[in-house]
């Protein structure tokens, strides 16, 4: 008999971490919080930058970012990307400016141009993405899932300029996407534009 309670207790504890490990995953990282960026400094010269972000590319079976970033030593420059403004891809097109449709992971990196001010931010993946600011991690969404967001995040810029901004992102099979939009807290949501992503090459 006790046997059999301590069975129901160890069984009840696993179901209890199951749940929890769940609710992480599909929790927003920032539920309920407010990141303060910090702008670059010193700001990036203007004659320096060019448009889009820099990025890098691997290719292999993947299925979490922490595999991905296993691929980073083996990564090559790949044609800048024009931000986060990648749209559903079609079967048979390659993900973002990569060389593939599939099993390819992104490294990027560059500056965004905001406002002062908080805005919110919704990022859209397919699949795993995670986005740093001013080196902090805002927004993570892990696995493999179709093109859709892991919910708003909202992002205080102390002074209108550049912010530095770093991406992991993997595509396991068939589609992709990975886009961005964003709004003033209360105003209309907008996708983001070219002009406001660049890098330095």
């Amino acid at each position: 008999m006790l046997g059999q309670a301590k069975i129901g207790l160890l069984q009840r504890a696993v179901l209890l971490q199951l749940v929890v490990a769940f609710m992480l995953y599909v929790t927003p990282l920032s539920a309920g919080a407010m990141f303060v960026l910090s702008p670059a400094s010193p700001q990036p010269d203007k004659s320096a930058l060019v448009p889009g972000l820099a990025v890098q590319y691997a290719y292999g079976m993947v299925k979490w970012l922490d595999i991905a970033e296993g691929y980073r030593s083996y990564a090559k420059p790949g044609k800048p990307l024009t931000g986060f403004m990648y749209g559903d891809t079609e079967i048979g097109e390659k993900a973002l400016t990569s060389d593939s449709r599939e099993e390819v992971s992104a490294f990027i990196k560059g500056f965004m141009h905001f406002e002062e001010g908080v805005h919110e931010l919704e990022f859209q993946s397919n699949d795993g993405l995670r986005v740093t600011m001013s080196g902090i991690k805002v927004y993570e969404h892990d696995g493999r899932h179709t093109c859709q967001t892991n919910g708003a995040i909202q992002i205080k810029a102390p002074k209108t300029g550049w912010y530095a901004v770093k991406a992991l992102f993997f595509q396991r099979y068939h589609t992709s996407c990975l886009d961005l939009s964003i709004r003033r807290p209360g105003g209309e949501w907008d996708w983001t534009k070219p002009e406001m992503y660049a890098h330095i090459p």
